[in-house]
């Protein structure tokens, strides 16, 4: 059970280093490669309910938030003036019994799942942001450019 659980732990943090995305653009005489990565975010925080006529369990509650980040380099530099969240899915949260050290490694799988389930919706956002880099770009590029 434990290494089936680390194992796709590993998995998605693979999945979450390797683009879901990624395209390149030529404008003007620059040549832009953009990737698009969907990344999760993980807020733990444990608390333990005091009652007067029982011990304290401590309890693990945890938020994720899953992103899609774009990142864009020219000639082989970031350019982090391009480079920023596109996309943001509903937050996933929930609570374990226990502390959350114990419980990291089945949060970290739910976000897994959570994050494999909206790969789909990740490629096509990343694939709909094409248009709105060129935009920036055309942006930045009437503001360089003298008449």
């Amino acid at each position: 059970m434990f290494l089936t659980i680390a194992s796709q732990t590993l998995a998605v943090l693979a999945a979450a280093m390797s683009p879901v995305h990624s395209t390149e653009i030529s404008h003007g005489a620059q040549a832009y490669s953009a990737s698009y990565h969907a990344q999760p975010s993980i807020s733990l925080r444990q608390v333990e309910p005091r009652f007067a006529n029982r011990n304290a369990v401590p309890v693990c509650r945890w938020q994720a938030d899953v992103t899609v980040n774009r990142a864009v380099v020219a000639q082989g530099r970031a350019v982090p003036a391009f480079g920023k969240a596109i996309h943001r899915f509903a937050p996933l949260s929930g609570s374990y019994a226990g502390s959350c050290a114990a419980a990291r490694s089945q949060i970290d799988a739910q976000v897994a799942r959570y994050t494999q389930s909206r790969a789909a919706e990740a490629v096509a956002v990343a694939e709909q942001d094409r248009a709105v880099l060129v935009n920036e770009l055309d942006g930045v590029r009437a503001l360089t450019v003298q008449g």
